[in-house]
């Protein structure tokens, strides 16, 4: 299985290259490029699909690996990278005395060891052969000088976009292509350059990523300041959105919004839409919100007011059922305390009888007494006397050994 490796360098962004070997992410592999051999990283792995596979340049498209990275390979790279520090600012400094008007970059050492890459930037074009000469005499190795634009500066220097993710030339992006105004115009964009243009200073590459589809989209709708009547009124098309599929109008008093198919509909002189306006009903007040219901209104209000009365007339006869029950209860209690305050009336009372202790009074207490002797020790005491008890048997106790006090 062909498995393609996706490695960055920072001199030509992200390139595929196709192995068969069984190589995972991070792992570091020795490729060849337009400016030399290089050790790279590998970032991203996917699996060849087969119209890439079938395609006839697929072997120029996804070069193969050299090799998988050595310890000695990984050991000249970390000596190169010193070095190309190094050559770096020598490089500086000899573009400072020859006046060329360039900022270098950085340098990159290939692994074979006899040719270096040195990026700058500059605002003019510059004529560098007397600086490549005496480069040459420094380092005896063929020296490649490549002015790279603010788009390449910016995948060198990296960072984050307007969409919150990083730089898509850091990222994916292997060349640039040419963007223009017209496809922010297309794509119908405020052209406000700054908020256009990404932090390479030009404007951003993801324009270019929607154009394809927007280009066919776009002459389906109208053309904004297009005029048309509707509802014996001039509009004026003022905005489009391709992406909710809405077309905003104007006629000098009130906005109106229409679907492309409503928007031709219109211009042929019919209807909005051709649906039936649809009659919603309130059901809890029973209105007709289309405005012929009165009859209806009527009648619920009718219902309303008879379910109020009949719940006016129950609620009453509840209320005379609940008088009758307790008028009832107030006669039976009534005639129970008369009863009571009947009985109290006939006992003699203190004022009555005020000689209680009166030879008379004592002579029944002592017959009460001779009738019945344990009356009041009874009722004052609680106990009940021998003679009264009606089962003999439960007199008899038997006596207590001292062998049975265990």
């Amino acid at each position: 299985m062909i498995t393609l490796l996706g490695i960055p360098f920072d001199f030509q962004g992200l390139s595929y290259y196709r192995t068969d070997k069984n190589i995972e992410i991070g792992e570091q592999v020795i490729v060849k490029t337009d400016h030399g051999t290089y050790l790279g990283t590998v970032k991203k792995m996917r699996v060849a699909t087969e119209e890439e596979l079938n395609s006839p340049d697929f072997d120029t498209t996804f070069p193969a690996i050299e090799r998988i990275a050595t310890y000695s390979d990984k050991a000249l790279d970390r000596v190169a990278k010193q070095r190309a520090i190094a050559l770096t600012k020598d490089t500086q400094k000899q573009a400072n005395s020859l006046n060329l008007g360039m900022k270098v970059l950085s340098s990159y050492f290939d692994c074979e060891d006899n040719k270096a890459l040195i990026t700058f930037t500059s605002e003019t074009r510059v004529d560098f052969r007397e600086l490549v000469k005496i480069l040459t005499g420094m380092y005896r190795i063929k020296i490649e000088l490549r002015q790279i634009g603010p788009r390449d500066q910016a995948r060198l220097v990296g960072g984050i976009g307007p969409c919150g993710l990083p730089l898509c030339c850091t990222t994916f992006l292997t060349s640039f292509d040419g963007i223009s105004i017209a496809m922010a115009k297309n794509q119908l964009l405020a052209i406000n350059i700054p908020k256009l243009s990404g932090q390479c200073g030009k404007l951003m590459c993801c324009l270019k990523y929607e154009d394809d589809a927007y280009q066919k989209i776009r002459p389906l709708y109208p053309k904004i300041g297009e005029k048309f009547t509707y509802n014996k009124s001039q509009y004026e098309v003022t905005g489009l959105n391709l992406l909710t599929d809405t077309i905003t109008t104007y006629n000098g008093e009130n906005y109106e919004s229409f679907t492309k198919e409503e928007f031709e509909r219109v211009k042929k002189g019919l209807t909005k839409t051709d649906e039936k306006p649809v009659m919603y009903k309130d059901i809890n007040s029973g209105v007709d919100l289309s405005g012929h219901g009165i009859s209806d209104t009527n009648n619920r209000i009718a219902q309303i007011k008879r379910n109020e009365e009949r719940r006016k007339e129950e609620k009453e006869r509840n209320n005379q059922q609940n008088q009758k029950g307790s008028g009832k209860q107030n006669n039976s209690q009534n005639n129970n305390t008369f009863q009571k305050n009947k009985d109290r009336n006939n006992r003699p009372n203190n004022q009555n009888n005020r000689n209680n202790n009166s030879p008379r009074n004592n002579q029944q207490r002592k017959n009460t007494f001779r009738n019945n002797p344990h009356k009041s020790s009874t009722s004052s005491s609680g106990f009940i006397p021998v003679s009264q008890i009606q089962d003999k048997s439960v007199l008899d106790v038997k006596p207590i050994k001292n062998d049975d006090k265990k």
